[in-house]
Parts: structure tokens; C-alpha cells; sequence
């Protein structure tokens, strides 16, 4: 089995012509499904023949296979093909990725490059993708191709200046972004659809400024009725565009759950939140939105206060949907009524669909969650 070594992949790059696959776009490297652990096989197909690009995407060698392998091997990557090992010390920091004339598969199919990082010893698979493709794979992941394309386009605006405002999240682990809600939810070429991509398409390069800045155009399920303050739900400074409005196109999502006692007391107990028996809730205040800021837990021992956001991590996000709630007490426990879904700051994904629904444009409803924000074109 030949083997080439990183010292004539890196001759293959100064020594031999290279033909230009670089383009004048912003490329996003993102952090893409699961992380791999020593010895354990990834691997990387496509329709097409692979290659191997450099840092600036000049493709300089032809692989001749449409399928390798990426192993973690002693702190080292290799990389091999059913005939050939191509490296067994593959680059770690992104200067050489590979890529493909159609789509590479990794679980999910991917527009761009493929590279790898390796934190803690464990693999990390990077897709290398420009902007405007990274976003067809976020786009319908976020809010459904079904939906009017105004909303999608508005969709589509607010995930480009997300992408643009938290380029450097991850930064310090030698990538941009991953692909989930942590950041946007990501699924790459696999989940594109005609609809979404036409919002893409049809607002290539825009995104919201504020005072000359990239607008961090963050948004959620649904307000419930009114949008948070962003510096109420996480702390920080003020911002003006992230203030707390009515939102009458969001005000019909409404939830409610309840929990009892013995649920109660497993919950706070794997939370380590040793208060003794649950005896009660009680909400210490509110804020300007009417959202939970601090809540009292009530146990036989003591009372101790977390905030709202603490308290849905400690239930559960999907059935404490937001913290704008109210609290009740049953004889079989507590009953959560609430409205709205997510954190509530910025635009309402569902309030978009009803601005939609009514004849509103991208641009009015990015106005309407946004206050004050310029678009850039």
C-alpha cells in the first residue's frame, strides 16, 4: 500500500501549478456532527472524485477515489482510501481540507471542504462553506420551507448577520460555528430546498447594521405576545435594536405542563439543587417583558433562588418552553401556564409567518423585530 507523506503533499503545493478554486465570499468553518474518538473510522464520500485543496482552496492533488477515511491515531489524523494511504499525519489547523466537484458526505451531504481539528484528543470534523451555502443548509432547518418567502427571506437575513456577529465563537478552538442551536442548526446540502434557497438567493449579502456594526440579529420560536430584553435574559449591556415590544403577530402560542412533587424533587436533585422536600415555587420577580428573572425554590431544608433561565434547564427546555409563565399549585403538584417558545429576544419566527401572511415584506418585518436597524443594501 503506497503511503504519501505530508512532506510531498506540501512539495505538491509549492512545486507544481495549481489551479484556483478560491473565491472572493466569506467562508465559515463549521463544526459538524459528532466528535470521533481514538481509532474510531470517519468516513468522507462523494459522488465525485475527491482532492486536496490548500488553505486559499487551490486544489493541489488529485486523490483518484470517491471515498477515505479519517482515523485519530496517537494524536495524528490519517487519511486513506481502500488502496492508498494518503497521510498519517493529515493537518490539524485547517491548511489543507478536502474536497470534491459535487457534494462530500459525512452522515449528511455538504457543500465546500472537509478538514479536521483535533481538541482533547478527539477528532473534530470542520465543513469549510461559503456563506450564502452555509445558509441554504440553515435556513429550512430554522423555520419551514412551507412558509411564505418573506418569512424566509427575513429568516434568511437574520441567520447572515447571526453568522456574520458570532464568527468568532469558537475561534479560540481554531473553527467559527457549529451546527447546533447552540449557534444555528445546520444540516448542510441534505436539507436545502427550492424555497428556502430562493429566500437565500434573493437576499444574497444582506444582513442588519446598527451604528455602522453587523446587527446580532438574534431570533426564537415564538415572544408569546411581547419580545425580550437582551440584556435581561443574559445580562450585558443595553442594546437598542434587542428591546423588550408588543408582538401581537406572536401572541397566541400558549403552553402548559405540569409536574409532581416526586418529579419535582428528582429534578432538583439532578440539578444538585439540595433544598430538602419540595414544598413550592414562588416567582421573586419579573421583568420588563413579564418573563421570570428569579424564582424561588421552596424546600423543607431552605429556599434557594435561581433565574428563570436556570429554572427551564432544571425542567427541561421542550416542556418549560419559556420563561414567560405563571405558576399554580395543584393537589398533585405545580401547573406551568405559559406562552411563547425560546428565549424571546428578537424576532419571533412565528411572528414573521403571520407578518408574512399579511402582506409583510422581509424588510418590514426585520424593521418591526429590529428597531432601528439599517440594512446594508
Amino acid at each position: 500500500m503506497k503511503k504519501i507523506s505530508m512532506l510531498v503533499l506540501l512539495l505538491v503545493i509549492f512545486l507544481f501549478p495549481t489551479n484556483n478554486y478560491a473565491q472572493e465570499e466569506t467562508y465559515l468553518d463549521v463544526k459538524i456532527g459528532k466528535t470521533y474518538s481514538e481509532n474510531e473510522v470517519l468516513t468522507i464520500t462523494s459522488s465525485e472524485n475527491l482532492y486536496l485543496v490548500d488553505a486559499d482552496y487551490n486544489k493541489v492533488l488529485d486523490l483518484n477515489t470517491k471515498s477515505v477515511t479519517a482515523t485519530l491515531k496517537d494524536n495524528k489524523i490519517e487519511v486513506k482510501s481502500d488502496s492508498q494511504t494518503y497521510s498519517t499525519d493529515f493537518p490539524q489547523d485547517g491548511s489543507m481540507l478536502i474536497g470534491t466537484d459535487g457534494f462530500l458526505k459525512v452522515k449528511n451531504e455538504y457543500r465546500g471542504y472537509i478538514s479536521f481539528r483535533v481538541i482533547e484528543n478527539k477528532l473534530y470534523v470542520i465543513n469549510s462553506v461559503e456563506l450564502e451555502s452555509y445558509l441554504k443548509g440553515v435556513v429550512p432547518r430554522e423555520l419551514s420551507p412551507s412558509y411564505p418567502i418573506e418569512a424566509l427571506k427575513a429568516q434568511a437575513i437574520c441567520s447572515r448577520g447571526f453568522a456574520l456577529n458570532n464568527i468568532n465563537k469558537y475561534s479560540k478552538l481554531g473553527y467559527n460555528l457549529d451546527d447546533t442551536t447552540n449557534c444555528q442548526a445546520y444540516e448542510g446540502k441534505t436539507i436545502e430546498s427550492e424555497n428556502s434557497n430562493k429566500a437565500v438567493d434573493e437576499t444574497k449579502g444582506i444582513y442588519a447594521t446598527y451604528d455602522g456594526k453587523v446587527a446580532n440579529t438574534i431570533y426564537g420560536a415564538s415572544s408569546g405576545g411581547t419580545t425580550a430584553n437582551a440584556n435581561e435574559v443574559w445580562m450585558g449591556d443595553s442594546i437598542s435594536y434587542l428591546k423588550a415590544i408588543e408582538d401581537p403577530y406572536s401572541s397566541n402560542y400558549t403552553w402548559e405542563c405540569e409536574f409532581g412533587s416526586d418529579e419535582i424533587n428528582k429534578a432538583l436533585k439532578a440539578s444538585g439543587k439540595d433544598v430538602g422536600d419540595f414544598l413550592n415555587f414562588n416567582i421573586a420577580e419579573v421583568d420588563s417583558s413579564g418573563r421570570v428573572k428569579n424564582i424561588d425554590i421552596i424546600g423543607t431544608d431552605k429556599t434557594e433562588t435561581v433565574t428563570g433561565s436556570q429554572f427551564r434547564n432544571i425542567f427541561g427546555n421542550m416542556k418549560l418552553k419559556s420563561t414567560l409563565f405563571t405558576i399554580s399549585a395543584t393537589e398533585k403538584g405545580i401547573v406551568f401556564n405559559g406562552k411563547g417558545f425560546g428565549h424571546g429576544v428578537g424576532m419571533s419566527q412565528l411572528g414573521a409567518v403571520e407578518m408574512a401572511k399579511t402582506g409583510k415584506s422581509a424588510n418590514e418585518i426585520i424593521g418591526f423585530y429590529f428597531p432601528g436597524v439599517i440594512l446594508n443594501k
